[in-house]
């Protein structure tokens, strides 16, 4: 029997904008799995008589028990034009094919399907709070244009497709069969019941469901088969022209696939007829769902199954009292008792008549078809927006995880380049075996006194003094090189450790990270030599090309050469005249002064400045190389995950050409022939 309050026609509220940026989608299932060879798409399907001869699509008499409102609801267009069967014709026409759509249905269809690319192509590759939610929302919204909304918009004047869903053991599949009267879908008391899903119809609309435009990933086939990756096409003559009901797996099932195809197929509904029981109405799952349905527009009934006659009326009446709250006291409800089955398994046709009524006036009044189809695909055109922006919102949320990753790697590194250029500016460098090794390419301290007063007359003497000692000369080099790499070393291992720990410390860092991220490339000690070497090199180029015009290098002696750039790498250690404190004083300031003496001797005072601001500079350039190269280890993960730098733009524009086209298709707007007015 049917509520007392009797059902209501489908005629919600298109959805509110507001709550819609909270509306979580269903997941969908794995969109590439291959067809199965046994289940061929073009298969027949099989015809199923009714067990009586009773017409299903019969419009009860003036004055009967009508449908409140249904014959009121407004109208939508065809685009095949044809007429509509009377009432009790169940033997409507073939589907028309589709004439050629309005440019506001092509620019729609156009912004769809660039909205469908451009979310094919954002992905949320860093580990965020919100990358799973986005990749499976994306993910539904992919399947969701994929499966309803470019086909149902190609076709408005296709067949309504009813998805009956609900929770285990609700007795949706008993439904179906007693609706159509006929076992068309397998019923049972084993769990899950349902696994692939049955769609029955009038045979004159299967040519639509089989040409596999809605929902094109599953297979269709004939035959009875429990490949969820299949849908069973069956005929079924009990059921008017114009409407199909489609027996979906459990929202609840234990196999994750069945709950998954089941948020699938509801998503492609143009009317969800819930089935529920007087034990199981309250579950939390079946009203997530619901409330997704009606955020997104989709026309909802309900049907409340098993009801034990004493508590009829209470618990339709707190059933309705849950609907008003969760803003849908408009849905038709449907109460059927506690009652046995027949021989086939099916309800009495007592018990469904109200739902089967209220069906064949459905099926046979094309102006409300039509209205159930334009304002559940409005709702989901509308729901697109929000749902959208929150994508677009995570993806920009990853791109500046991405961001954030690369400059916490970056001021790691600047730590250490900071270090290197303070210590030439503070001569801390100058200290231990490179300042034995100077004094020692210098000569006696008495040697440097008579430097500082003498460098005119000396100018000779040092050029030739140790002409037959290189050793002293080569052991400053070694020393130079030894204590740069020292600290090169040292303060790559400390960035490392620091970029190491900083990536440690945010979500998506900690995805990325590798073991060997926390020290320094195993060859980095031989790149920091390599560096080191080439840097002495080119400032003894430098002094070579600076010097050519000078008499102490004219004269070709090799030692103005090397014992000139000797000293401007000192002088780059002592770029503020650092004076040590201590014992160290003394042979810090004379160390100093000694090698701008030498300079000076050789090429004057301006050009030891320049000299060494080119060789300082020379030197940290090269230094930067060989850090940046130590940094972008980290760099090139983050690269690899291939994010946009804005990501989120392309998805916003996308959107908003979407709205902006279902703004002007006005698919809930009435033509003023639809509305009555002349």
């Amino acid at each position: 029997m049917s509520d007392a309050a009797g059902p209501q026609p489908p005629t919600e509220p298109a959805p509110d904008a507001a709550g819609l940026d909270d509306a979580p989608l269903p997941d969908s299932p794995p969109r590439d799995a291959p067809p199965s060879d046994s289940q061929p798409r073009d298969a027949q399907p099989r015809d199923v008589q009714p067990r009586d001869a009773q017409p299903s699509g019969t419009q009860p008499a003036e004055g009967g028990d009508q449908p409140a409102e249904l014959g009121d609801a407004q109208p939508g267009d065809r685009a095949g034009g044809d007429a509509q069967p009377a009432a009790g014709d169940n033997t409507a026409p073939t589907t028309p094919a589709a004439a050629e759509p309005p440019a506001a249905v092509r620019r729609l269809a156009t912004a769809l399907t660039q909205l469908r690319k451009t979310l094919e192509s954002t992905a949320y590759p860093l580990v965020m709070p919100s990358a799973d939610e986005a990749g499976r929302v994306r993910a539904a919204l992919v399947s969701q244009l994929d499966d309803y909304l470019l086909p149902r918009l190609t076709r408005l004047d296709a067949p309504l497709l009813v998805v009956v869903g609900g929770s285990t053991g609700a007795g949706k599949s008993t439904l179906v069969n007693s609706l159509v009267r006929a076992p068309v879908s397998p019923a049972g008391v084993l769990r899950p019941t349902t696994r692939s899903p049955v769609l029955v119809s009038h045979s004159a609309d299967l040519a639509w469901f089989r040409q596999g435009e809605l929902l094109p990933g599953l297979t269709r086939t004939a035959e009875s088969t429990s490949d969820p990756g299949a849908l069973q096409l069956v005929a079924a003559p009990a059921l008017g022209a114009g409407l199909a009901l489609l027996d979906a797996p459990d929202i609840d099932s234990v196999v994750d696939r069945n709950r998954a195809l089941a948020a699938q197929l509801l998503a492609a509904a143009d009317l969800w007829l819930f089935v529920t029981t007087a034990a199981r109405y309250a579950d939390a799952v079946p009203w997530e769902l619901l409330t997704t349905a009606r955020l997104r527009g989709t026309v909802i009934a309900l049907v409340l199954d098993r009801v034990p006659d004493e508590a009829a009326g209470e618990v339709s009446a707190h059933l309705r009292e849950m609907l008003a709250a969760h803003d849908m006291a408009a849905a038709p409800l449907f109460v059927l008792p506690e009652t046995s089955l027949d021989g086939q398994g099916l309800l009495a046709e007592d018990v469904v008549r109200p739902l089967r009524d209220w069906f064949a006036q459905l099926a046979a009044d094309a102006t409300a078809r039509a209205t159930v189809v334009r304002q559940t695909l409005d709702g989901a055109l509308a729901a697109l927006r929000p749902a959208v922006e929150g994508l677009a919102a995570a993806a920009d949320e990853q791109a500046a995880a991405a961001v954030s990753l690369d400059e916490r790697v970056a001021a790691a590194y600047r730590t250490a380049r900071r270090a290197v250029e303070d210590g030439l500016r503070d001569g801390r460098l100058l200290r231990g075996e490179v300042l034995a090794r100077w004094q020692e390419f210098l000569g006696t301290g008495e040697f440097l006194r008579s430097l500082e007063s003498r460098v005119g007359q000396l100018r000779d003497r040092i050029v030739s003094a140790v002409t037959g000692r290189p050793a002293p000369g080569q052991n400053l080099q070694m020393a130079l090189e030894s204590q740069l790499v020292t600290l090169l070393r040292g303060l790559a291992a400390d960035a490392a450790e620091q970029a190491y720990a900083a990536w440690q410390a945010h979500p998506a860092g900690v995805a990325l990270l590798a073991p060997e991220l926390q020290q320094p490339s195993p060859d980095l000690p031989e790149r920091a030599e390599r560096v080191i070497r080439d840097w002495q090199q080119s400032v003894l180029d430098l002094v070579r090309t600076e010097g050519g015009d000078k008499r102490a290098t004219a004269r070709g002696a090799a030692y103005a050469v090397n014992g000139a750039g000797l000293a401007v790498m000192v002088a780059v250690f002592t770029a503020t005249a650092f004076i040590p404190t201590g014992l160290e004083v003394a042979v810090g300031a004379g160390t100093t002064v000694a090698a701008q003496k030498v300079l000076e001797a050789l090429f004057g005072d301006q050009a030891i400045r320049t000299l060494a601001t080119r060789a300082r500079a020379d030197l940290l350039s090269r230094v930067e190389a060989l850090l940046d190269a130590e940094a972008a280890r980290y760099r090139d993960r983050t690269a690899a995950t291939g994010l946009d730098p804005e990501p989120g733009a392309a998805l916003r524009r996308a959107a908003t050409d979407v709205e902006s086209a279902r703004e002007d298709l006005a698919l809930t707007v009435p033509t003023p022939a639809e509305a009555g007015t002349p």
